[in-house]
């Protein structure tokens, strides 16, 4: 094995440590999330060995383990990275530009403040009001005024990619942030398809594997269609489970409810609810309430106002958690090593969700 060459050649003061960093070289060089089995195989060390590493390096935060039992890279791996960098290539001034002022974007806006204090720089923010032209021009703007770094949580995943050529010819990175924009030079979101799975999954387990389930999507961007193929991935195996309803929200309680009402208005029974945020999912929990309906409902976000719900016994029953902090400071990892003219291994990152249900909720700690 190369890698295990190189320890034998390099030898090291720490065994113990060499073992780590070899384990961390392996994960940081593969194209997609390590199993057990491929990090024993690659490095050649006891397959106890590896598990006892990974174990230790996810509890520091340098490795993370995904629910299926693969490693990643952990958040504490990009920290350190984006602090050498930004030594070396500071950003001065980022822009920021997301869909509303929502509560899943206001908590990424926390923590891009808490990023911009670490690196000493000025933040841009402008809310696009759910306007696709409106956040084209939001990003010219930020070209025309020279920033070092955008960030975009998309409107929709096509319509900006004219904006971002004009960014990447003033050699301005461009991150999408939370779901793919097509333009932009690096992507940071939750493994969305993943969530999806997970929601599905619980969703199905709590039907006993039949019914009749309703489909709530949302805004126009990949995040929710990856979120829909996960559910629908889930409930595949259920034959006795049928989607008899499909509907589309967007990003508040509001738009959940009228989706809801006109799936129920239409006279479909509806045994079980899949939305594809927890905002839609707290607007169909209010109208079955109206309506003294007890019916699960599943969504993706690991909100506060979802995970009260489950800790109360419904009737949104189980999310699939996206972590705000997480996802924006690897953003801005990836970001300045961009600005810094480094050449990117893994443009796209992603962050693996957790299934938030009742055996779990209250030791969870929602964003929110």
């Amino acid at each position: 094995m190369a890698v295990v060459a190189d320890v034998a050649a390099h030898g090291g003061r720490v065994p113990a440590m060499t073992r780590a960093a070899v384990v961390l070289q392996t994960v940081s060089r593969a194209t997609r999330p390590m199993t057990l089995a491929e990090l024993t195989e690659l490095t050649g060390f006891p397959k106890s060995s590896v598990m006892g590493i990974c174990h230790a390096l996810a509890d520091e935060l340098l490795l993370t383990r995904g629910v299926d039992g693969t490693y990643v890279l952990g958040s504490r791996v990009f920290e350190l990275a984006s602090a050498a960098r930004a030594r070396s290539w500071p950003v001065h001034d980022i822009g920021f530009s997301y869909p509303v002022d929502e509560s899943f974007f206001l908590a990424e806006i926390g923590a891009l403040h808490a990023e911009a204090e670490r690196l000493d720089a000025r933040l841009h923010i402008h809310t696009a009001m759910q306007d696709r032209v409106g956040q084209a021009r939001q990003i010219l703007e930020f070209v025309d005024a020279g920033l070092d770094l955008i960030l975009v949580e998309p409107v929709a995943s096509e319509g900006l990619e004219e904006a971002c050529a004009r960014a990447r010819a003033a050699r301005i990175p461009v991150v999408a942030l939370g779901s793919a924009v097509s333009g932009a030079d690096a992507v940071v979101a939750t493994d969305n398809t993943k969530a999806g799975f997970l929601a599905g999954s619980a969703l199905a387990t709590a039907l006993d594997g039949r019914g009749r389930v309703a489909v709530v999507g949302g805004i126009p961007i990949t995040a929710n269609s990856d979120r829909i193929a996960g559910c629908l991935a889930a409930l595949a195996p259920h034959p006795a489970i049928q989607v008899v309803a499909t509907s589309r929200g967007e990003l508040d309680a509001g738009s959940g409810q009228r989706a809801a009402e006109e799936i129920l208005t239409a006279e479909v029974h509806v045994d079980g609810f899949f939305a594809a945020n927890d905002q839609i999912a707290v607007g169909i929990s209010q109208v079955l309430r109206e309506r003294r309906l007890h019916v699960p409902i599943v969504g993706v976000d690991g909100a506060r106002t979802a995970v009260e719900q489950i800790r109360a016994g419904g009737p949104i029953i189980a999310t699939a958690t996206q972590d705000p902090p997480a996802l924006v400071r690897e953003a801005i990892d990836i970001g300045i090593a961009l600005h810094s003219g480094a050449r990117v291994i893994r443009p796209t990152r992603s962050i693996a969700p957790r299934l938030i249900d009742v055996h779990n909720a209250a030791g969870y700690t929602p964003w929110g």
